[in-house]
């Protein structure tokens, strides 16, 4: 009987001691297929850094192993405090592993804690043997040891309980936000035969979407104080409407993640000072004041860095905006009517008519002067024809004037005709044109450096982020129409309110630089039917669409912008910008009484000028002409006189 006592106490031995080994994470097969497997399906890729309570030659064994299996890692058996130097460095994807069971696992976790180092994308593995626990205990102990630790949606987190020899469930666990308890997410299970079974594949960012009403904090960016009374009922929506758009969007936002938000208000997106640290509404990011912006702001590359941009458009934008000047204003119209190869054979045709005019005139007055009969043609033409007389019958035709010269030969009749024929089809052609062209505007200005090149003066909106741009502009061409035409030393800037850009549109050669929503609104309210014509837009800023902006390292990142695809793919950020934003007027009256002015007549008069200064020249030329031949003529005479009288004393 005692012999059986003591064999089955050595049985009882043998069995706790085959499964006290069993507890143990030593078996280095199931340990490392389990890795391999989690790393492939979990947190690829990964270089991994492993916590585990093994014996040196187990850790050099499971190292060999994981080295065959192309895994980047290293392994300590030492819970010493992190390397910030070597771990915390959110340019690489680093997966932890701990061994939850290891006497200073949880202050590795604290640690991990304090350094913020459950921000994605650093990845944490925790294998927990639960065999000799219970599943109740067990799992509240996990949800007390992290629930004081920022473990937020961005987290990942995985939990590894072994549940038998071969076989683990994967947990997640993770909170909402600090005021919310722990949440353990059922990821699925493992097994040595079948590997891992995910119970879905869904990323973090839709699983955790529910923020169990998280009071998150924005900033909403307002130019004029009455905004805050009229967000949502579009009154005024030439006002702020950037604002009033990001507002809608941000409600979409939190309906989706239920969530709350309050808001705090400023009158700037925020830009740096000069000691370096930012205002308004980055600059409240920057600080952690706030959880997300409101208000679409500009991409700019100071900000990369300070704030991360989610691709949440308000389509809008600035613009140089101006009605399109008549063609007269930027080209000489009385060259238009045709194109250069017809001035070309207009040219060839005058001079083949000059010569052929010239020698036919010649002809017929050498046989007019020879014929005995041609008394009516002596008449008409009683001096030798020039140059200059073939000349001036040529203006007279083509000019529609007339002319003195009667043909009186076939051919000089001839070659008058030829030339009474192509100067009516010429100037029938030519006037009809330049009616065209007097009502036709231009489209010649498509470029920053056609505005600058361009009559038209230049006035912009007087907003905190045009000043902005405007001064920091270093290309050569955008810098001399500041300096030239919005800035002028020594003149008035040409800063103003939008509503008096749009007026200058409306009665000058203006172009006003303004957002485009609110220019067009006053637009559509304020000009006649023909006014919206022509109307052209410049891009000067260059710039993409406002985005929404959010803290960098956001727990709420990845939410923010899978809400933000849906709400862009679903057409509600579309809609509200429908309402909120007039579009370009369209062009109902095209035709309209156009006045003659100096513009038009500006060839023609500076052509009459020419004339007279010509004419008066010439007249000077011909009284000088005149004076120097009356001397010589008065010369001549006294010399004579003189020769005379020389003569008379000789004679007598």
């Amino acid at each position: 009987m005692l012999l059986l006592l003591l064999l089955m106490i050595l049985l009882f031995n043998s069995y706790a001691i085959e499964e006290s080994s069993e507890f143990s994470w030593k078996t280095n097969d199931i340990l490392l297929k389990f890795i391999e497997d989690a790393t492939f399906h979990l947190f690829p890729p990964s270089r991994i850094s492993a916590r585990l309570c093994l014996s040196k030659d187990d850790i050099i064994g499971l190292s060999k192993e994981m080295s065959k299996r192309h895994l980047s890692h290293d392994i300590r058996n030492e819970f010493d405090r992190l390397d910030s130097k070597i771990y915390d460095n959110l340019e690489h994807r680093n997966l932890y592993i701990i061994d939850f069971d290891c006497d200073r696992a949880i202050d590795i976790l604290n640690e991990a804690n304090s350094n913020r180092m459950f921000v994605a994308p650093t990845k944490w593995l925790l294998l927990k043997d639960a065999r000799t626990i219970s599943d109740t205990k067990d799992l509240q102990f996990i949800m007390k040891t992290f629930r004081n630790l920022t473990v937020y949606p961005d987290s990942d987190v995985v939990i590894a309980r072994r549940i038998k020899k071969n076989f683990l469930q994967l947990l997640s666990i993770y909170r909402p936000s600090p005021y919310r308890d722990v949440i353990l997410e059922d990821r699925g299970n493992w097994s040595f035969t079948s590997g891992i079974v995910m119970k879905n594949y869904d990323p973090a960012s839709r699983r955790r979407r529910n923020l169990q009403l998280t009071p998150l904090k924005s900033c909403l960016v307002m130019t004029d104080p009455d905004t805050i009374n009229h967000l949502t009922d579009y009154h005024n929506k030439h006002i702020d409407p950037v604002t009033k758009a990001g507002y809608s969007s941000v409600l979409h936002l939190v309906n989706r993640m239920n969530a709350t938000v309050t808001f705090n208000i400023v009158n700037t997106w925020g830009y740096r000072d000069e000691n370096g640290s930012w205002n308004g509404m980055t600059g409240m990011l920057q600080r952690r004041e706030i959880d997300f912006g409101g208000t679409g702001t500009f991409f700019m590359k100071e900000r990369i860095g300070i704030v991360k941009y989610i691709q949440l458009y308000t389509h809008t934008g600035s613009r140089f905006i101006f009605r399109q000047p008549l063609l007269s204003t930027v080209s000489n119209i009385f060259v238009l009517p045709f194109h250069r190869s017809v001035w070309i054979a207009i040219g060839i045709l005058i001079l083949l008519i000059i010569t052929l005019l010239f020698i036919s005139m010649k002809w017929e007055y050498h046989c007019g002067a020879s014929a005995k009969s041609a008394m009516y043609w002596r008449q008409m033409n009683p001096g030798k024809p020039t140059l200059g007389d073939d000349i001036l019958v040529i203006l007279g035709a083509f000019f529609q004037q007339g002319y003195s010269y009667e043909p009186y030969q076939i051919p000089s009749r001839i070659v008058t005709l030829m030339l009474l024929i192509a100067a009516l089809s010429l100037y029938t052609s030519y006037t009809a044109n330049i009616v065209a062209l007097l009502q036709s505007t231009t489209n010649s200005i498509q470029t920053v450096a056609d505005l600058y090149n361009s009559p038209l003066k230049l006035g912009v909106q007087d907003a905190i982020y045009n000043r902005y741009y405007f001064k920091s502009f270093k290309d050569p061409i955008r810098r001399r129409l500041i300096d030239e035409k919005i800035e002028p030393k020594g003149k008035k800037s040409s800063w103003m309110p939008i509503e008096e850009g749009v007026q200058k549109i409306r009665d000058e050669l203006f172009a006003f630089h303004g957002e485009v929503g609110t220019v067009y609104k006053i637009i559509q309210e304020t000009f006649q039917e023909e006014e919206k014509c022509g109307l052209t837009a410049i891009n000067f800023l260059n710039v993409l669409y406002p985005l929404f902006i959010i803290q960098t390292q956001s727990p709420y990142l990845e939410i923010f912008k899978n809400s933000a695809l849906i709400i862009q793919e679903s057409g509600l950020k579309f809609r509200e910008e429908r309402r909120l934003y007039t579009r370009k007027p369209k062009c109902d009256g095209h035709m309209s009484f156009i006045s003659i002015g100096f513009t038009e007549s500006h060839f023609a008069l500076v052509t009459m000028g020419y004339g007279i200064i010509l004419t008066f020249f010439v007249l000077i030329m011909e009284l000088l002409w005149h004076r120097i031949q009356k001397s010589k003529m008065k010369d001549i005479t006294e010399d004579m006189e003189a020769i005379d009288n020389d003569s008379e004393i000789l004679t007598t």
